[in-house]
């Protein structure tokens, strides 16, 4: 009799979740400063966590070239393992599914852009190593991808 009344509740009350999974936020109401502030810091945490050693290697080439010196072959070598440290996350990170989500919900690309941008001066890296890493086609990809998956409204 329970097991009967339960399913009885379960069918009753089934149609009137489905509505609610099926809306999608509308973005004149959700793409506010408040609204998008917590959810880029948490993407740039998420980012944070896994880039540190590789922005850590970025840095200290980038404070290389700035003060007009040549990175010797370790430090060009540790940048390679840093920009393959960078493409993971750009592949597979969390932190910039949640940036390229924020983007499309908000119709916003430069959202990215001035995230990430932020984020690796905040990390200290050096205006010239912040273009490197922004001109780079990896970069650009981040972009390119965010956009083409949007949904057509």
């Amino acid at each position: 009799m329970r097991i009967h009344l339960a399913l009885i509740a379960l069918t009753l009350t089934a149609p009137l979740m489905l509505p609610a999974c099926a809306v999608a936020p509308d973005p004149a109401e959700v793409c506010t400063a408040e609204w998008i502030a917590p959810r880029t810091a948490s993407a740039i945490d998420d980012i944070k966590d896994s880039t540190g050693s590789a922005m850590k290697s970025l840095r200290r080439v980038g404070t290389t070239y700035a003060e007009g010196r040549t990175p010797g072959p370790l430090q060009l070598l540790s940048l390679a393992s840093a920009m393959k440290s960078l493409e993971r996350e750009v592949k597979n990170g969390r932190g910039i599914r949640d940036l390229k989500t924020l983007a499309n919900t908000c119709n916003d690309p430069s959202l990215i852009t001035d995230t990430l941008t932020g984020f690796m001066s905040e990390q200290g890296l050096p205006d010239n190593m912040i273009n490197v890493v922004t001109q780079h086609p990896l970069f650009q990809s981040i972009l390119d991808d965010a956009f083409q998956e949007a949904p057509a409204t």
